[in-house]
């Protein structure tokens, strides 16, 4: 048979055993090798996005009109130069805007409490605000949270004052009174952690590594802002462009963005807990019953616990109360504070479900808002 016929014939023979459909197994390595340079790409790309990358600060230009018609100062520390509003004389109360928060977010009870016969401070604690950090070792936990508070109160002389917080920083006043216990005359603690519960997933992602830092450095924007108030209080229709701008405007800085992801991992509360039987402050608690951040549950757990606090959960309010039901806090802020220096004790463990209280008129311009 010629030489030729027989290779072709060999050729037909070799297709005929190959199986239906088989590709070479060239085309798959090639494929996976592929799909793990994009994989690596993408993981090279996250890991620079969270730990490389420098966000801006569009917030940097943003001029409050707010802070244009209040007196505002700076306090030096060696921990940080404090950012603080202050009004009024008299028994001195300093005011804990919400984690993450700036002072205006207790724009409602500055001058209603000053108008009541207060010294009132509103300071941004290291991390929120415009407060600026001098310590490059700090902790970012309870401990280093309340050395920084116990340095402002040094820097402006208060040796003893009434403490208010809400959220986060409601759980930092309480660790302030349960270490520096001279210091506080009266506690409260407003929707406030302190308890050790987990906190809501949306904050949760943030104790996940690289996941928690690029939402710091990509998802702080005005929607994303406008989406967590609107989570955060009952009454949305409150929810307006200046409220959006001066609680986005500080969180665009490069410190305030990492120390939301910082605060989240450090913050102990399990440490707070621990000690409530032995916290001897007179402590007012209020909650918003709606609170969808720190379930309303907790006032009356924290109430039980305590061993001179009284509870009070107001309908209608969600986690922002200051915000949200402004002349119900006032009221209860006014009603609890004026008996500083009268040397009352609350009574243990009170706890009610309190009917929203009627309207009270304050001397404050901004009282209703």
């Amino acid at each position: 048979m010629p030489e030729t016929t027989t290779a072709a014939t060999a050729g037909a023979g070799a297709d005929l055993t190959r199986p239906a459909g088989h590709v070479p197994r060239r085309w798959w390595r090639r494929a996976g090798a592929a799909v793990l340079i994009v994989m690596l790409l993408g993981a090279a790309a996250a890991v620079y996005g969270a730990y490389g990358y420098v966000p801006p600060e569009p917030g940097r230009s943003y001029h409050s009109a707010y802070l244009a018609g209040v007196p505002w100062h700076y306090a030096d520390t060696p921990v940080a130069r404090f950012f603080y509003l202050h009004e009024g004389t008299g028994t001195p109360v300093v005011l804990i805007p919400p984690g993450g928060a700036p002072a205006y977010a207790w724009h409602n009870q500055l001058t209603a409490l000053a108008g009541a016969g207060h010294s009132v401070y509103v300071v941004d604690l290291p991390g929120q605000g415009r407060t600026v950090l001098h310590d490059p070792g700090f902790g970012w936990d309870l401990p280093a949270m309340t050395s920084a508070l116990a340095s402002f109160l040094d820097a402006v002389g208060l040796r003893r004052t009434a403490l208010v917080g809400n959220s986060w920083s409601g759980g930092c006043a309480l660790a302030f009174a349960q270490r520096y216990p001279q210091r506080v005359s009266r506690l409260v603690l407003v929707d406030s952690s302190g308890l050790n519960v987990p906190d809501i997933w949306a904050w949760r992602v943030f104790k996940v590594p690289v996941l928690g830092e690029l939402l710091a450095n990509f998802d702080v924007t005005q929607g994303s802002v406008r989406s967590f108030l609107d989570m955060a209080m009952y009454h949305t229709r409150l929810v307006t462009a200046q409220m959006v701008n001066e609680f986005w405007a500080p969180a665009t800085y490069r410190l305030n963005r990492r120390a939301t992801v910082l605060l989240e991992r450090r913050l102990d509360w399990s440490q707070t807990q621990a000690r409530l039987g032995s916290t001897a402050t007179p402590t007012l608690i209020l909650w918003g019953r709606q609170d969808r951040v720190l379930a309303s549950w907790q006032a009356g757990q924290l109430a039980r616990a305590l061993p001179h606090a009284a509870a009070h959960v107001l309908p209608g309010c969600g986690h922002l109360l200051e915000l949200d039901c402004p002349r119900q806090a006032n009221q209860y802020l006014a009603g609890f504070l004026a008996r500083a220096g009268t040397g009352r004790i609350i009574s243990a463990g009170t706890f009610r479900r309190a009917a929203a209280p009627s309207p009270v008129t304050t001397s404050s311009r901004k009282a209703g808002r």
